[in-house]
């Protein structure tokens, strides 16, 4: 008789690990604009030099980028590091990944294509599990918990705040004392039951009109 029920394979490596890790999400904000008023290609072309720089900054500080998925770049640091270095990496990685865009924007973005890119930057630190695991493909880095969740949506809170980097207190806390100024504020976070304590690090976005302000907080 045929048995129909799920096989668990048994080859997927080790059971996951618990790391202290800081975790790292990056978003172009304006990517479904830049799609609509230039060729395709020609955008792709663009985004996937700018992650290429990304992964390289990455990987200069020490950390190591998990996820790639259209206009959104996933990254830990820490597999090798403790915590509060890992924390300090991410933090002055995200700073170089800021200057990049601004080299971008002065080269290419406003001349050729009338405006800028922007990016924002969630950054959060804490317990997660890693591991590897694949499905049809060969295992690769998995990076699973609370924190990652929490990371991902300071990342998507930016747009709301309009402050282009959001670091949570817990790794606010860790870093090494630049002299910036970093705003402190409680948030609610979508699917986050309890209020998180957060730092605004960086920047208003640029918007064209002060009113594209509320229309920058609400849309995608």
């Amino acid at each position: 008789m045929e048995n129909n029920h799920l096989i668990l394979n048994p080859t997927l490596g080790p059971p996951d690990q618990e790391r202290e890790l800081a975790i790292l999400f990056l978003d172009i904000r304006n990517f479904t604009g830049l799609l609509e008023a230039q060729p395709g290609q020609t955008v792709i072309q663009v985004v996937r030099r700018l992650f290429t720089a990304f992964n390289q900054i990455v990987k200069k500080f020490e950390g190591k980028v998990v996820e790639i998925a259209g206009d959104s770049l996933y990254a830990v640091f820490g597999l090798q590091t403790g915590l509060k270095e890992s924390v300090n990496n991410a933090y002055q990685a995200s700073k170089v990944m800021f200057q990049t865009v601004t080299l971008f924007n002065d080269a290419y973005a406003e001349p050729y294509y009338g405006g800028p890119l922007q990016i924002g930057v969630g950054l959060h630190a804490g317990k997660v599990f890693i591991g590897e695991y694949g499905l049809d493909n060969a295992p690769q880095l998995s990076v699973m918990g609370l924190p990652v969740n929490i990371a991902s949506r300071l990342q998507a809170k930016t747009k709301e705040l309009n402050n282009d980097m959001i670091i949570s207190e817990d790794a606010y806390q860790l870093l090494i004392d630049d002299g910036a100024i970093a705003l402190h504020q409680t948030v609610k976070l979508q699917g986050i039951s309890e209020g998180q304590q957060i730092r605004l690090a960086g920047k208003p976005y640029r918007t064209a009109h002060p009113d594209l302000d509320y229309l920058l907080a609400i849309s995608g």
